[in-house]
């Protein structure tokens, strides 16, 4: 088997195509690259691209922490993982995995066997949804949904809603600036503020495609998203102005009605009661479990 080491570095924009390259069949929002290199710093990410395989590394004090599992083209698996027990054991790193799906976890346990523990943390899981539900809006299920929206458009018969442009990238950035300082601009809501920020920075790099809400002159919502594979598309971020909250049903609407995929992953839930109601009161087509693992080494 061989023994090539394998080099990881923090992601930069310069990565954008290699990575892409690697994940050509996925849905998880953790291999949206904007995820990879927006969060690097929050969760402590290191990437490689070796032999069509993507492999990443979380040493932050997060909850993302360990080794993900290998994406990409995996030829063999047996050496796509001796690269990985390598690294660690170079480099004095515990063998867990984080960010397993269900599929990914059945792989890990025929080669671990009885020496692997798998943990479920919910607050991981992604929530897919048809592009095409989001857009329509379509049935009963949705009836609360079209409500908020039509007492929205009552209220502000002149809203009008916009793309993302170089011109009114600002506009997103004020908003987002208010709703964290609505929400008490804490530790992780500033570094939320500074991943929005760097976003709309580097928007062509980073392939992100946006959307607002004004009325009349006031941008009120905003949304940012990227394409993970050409039939998956992924919301990053989604904020209005507090005194507008029956614009996020509106701008979740005309995002979908602008993207192009089949499915559309609103991200994970984050453990947040509130935060998971709201993804459930959208229907999502599925929800994509994800696990942690530990390698007993005695």
């Amino acid at each position: 088997m061989g023994k090539i080491a394998l080099s990881f570095c923090t992601p930069t924009l310069n990565d954008v195509k290699s990575v892409r390259e690697t994940v050509l069949h996925v849905e998880q929002s953790d291999l949206a690259f904007p995820n990879i290199y927006l969060l690097r710093e929050k969760y402590g990410t290191t990437i490689s691209v070796h032999d069509g395989c993507l492999y990443r590394h979380f040493s932050g004090t997060g909850r993302l922490q360990g080794y993900a599992f290998p994406a990409g083209h995996i030829r063999h698996l047996e050496e796509a993982l001796f690269h990985v027990e390598q690294h660690a054991q170079a480099h004095g790193n515990k063998l867990k995995f984080c960010l397993l799906t269900e599929e990914n976890a059945r792989q890990l346990q025929a080669h671990y066997g009885d020496k692997i523990h798998f943990t479920d943390d919910p607050g991981d899981a992604d929530y897919l949804y048809s592009r095409t539900e989001l857009a329509e809006l379509p049935g009963t299920a949705f009836h609360k949904k079209r409500n908020h929206i039509a007492r929205f458009e009552k209220n502000f018969p002149d809203w009008k809603f916009e793309k993302l442009t170089p011109e009114n990238s600002e506009d997103a950035l004020t908003i987002a600036t208010a709703w964290a300082e609505a929400q008490g601009n804490s530790p992780a809501l500033l570094h939320e503020l500074r991943a929005i920020k760097n976003a709309l920075e580097h928007t062509q790099e980073l392939g992100i495609i946006g959307g607002l809400i004004y009325c009349g002159q006031r941008a009120v919502a905003m949304s940012l998203a990227s394409y993970i594979t050409p039939l998956v598309a992924d919301v990053h971020y989604e904020k209005c102005l507090p005194e507008y909250r029956d614009a996020y049903p509106l701008i979740c609407r005309e995002m979908a009605r602008i993207l192009t995929a089949e499915l559309i992953n609103r991200e994970e839930d984050l453990n947040i009661p509130g935060l998971r109601q709201a993804k459930l009161s959208w229907k999502p087509t599925r929800i994509l479990h994800k696990l942690s693992a530990v390698i007993k080494t005695c």
